[in-house]
């Protein structure tokens, strides 16, 4: 009879412990769940990539490794629809795509504001950036699917770019859209838009006439979703 081999015993896996917060080597900063990042991109003539830390693990002797679980922020152009003219410079999407990566890539926290919080900052940082979409990574689907839309192009707001509040409507229109330049719309001090102009010109020749309806109707149009 043969003698029966011994068996290996099974290697231990590496205890894991949830951290609540890890200190940026070399910096004092110090990154919790919930907080936006810069990671390091694997080239490095590339942006770094945003990401929100899901989750801080530690394992290895003294819990010398330390990882972190991300959800990936896409930039328009990372996107399936690619990069559109009313996406904003900072503009990010939160996907769906989960990743675990080395605390070590980490380069800073950084600020994902939502679209409101972002357009009333008085300064935009390097650092700062806004989201007011989700993205599916597998469809290429966007949450919400529709938001309200502007201007005579009905196109969403970009925060980048100069426009124009119509003062009977309250629209906003882009300067090329009116007809004019980025330098003569921010000397108007009083604009109505083609539609209001044309709308009060009607008023004056009829005075007498009730408008009110016509008024109501024509402020829901302008303010459409898609």
């Amino acid at each position: 009879m043969s003698p029966t081999p011994a068996k290996t015993p099974a290697k231990p896996r590496p205890q894991k412990r949830i951290l609540e917060s890890y200190t940026i080597k070399g910096s004092d900063g110090v990154i919790n769940p919930g907080d936006a990042v810069l990671m390091k991109a694997p080239d490095s003539s590339k942006r770094p990539y945003v990401a929100r830390v899901e989750e801080i693990e530690a394992t290895g002797p003294r819990g010398s490794n330390v990882r972190v679980k991300v959800r990936w922020y896409y930039r328009p152009e990372e996107s399936m629809g690619g990069r559109r003219p009313f996406h904003g410079s900072k503009e990010v999407f939160l996907s769906d795509h989960q990743d675990v990566q080395s605390a070590d890539t980490i380069e800073c926290k950084c600020n994902v504001y939502s679209f409101k919080e972002y357009t009333k900052l008085d300064a935009v940082n390097a650092e700062d950036y806004f989201c007011r979409f989700e993205y599916k990574s597998i469809t290429g689907s966007f949450m919400p699917d529709r938001i309200a839309v502007f201007c005579k192009c009905e196109m969403p707001y970009n925060p980048d770019d100069l426009m124009i509040q119509c003062d009977d409507c309250s629209d906003w229109f882009h300067p090329a859209c009116i007809g004019k330049t980025i330098k003569e719309a921010k000397k108007l001090e009083n604009f109505s838009c083609e539609s209001c102009a044309a709308e009060n010109e009607k008023k004056v020749e009829s005075p007498h006439e009730s408008t009110g309806q016509s008024d109501e109707k024509q402020v829901e149009s302008k303010r459409r979703r898609r």
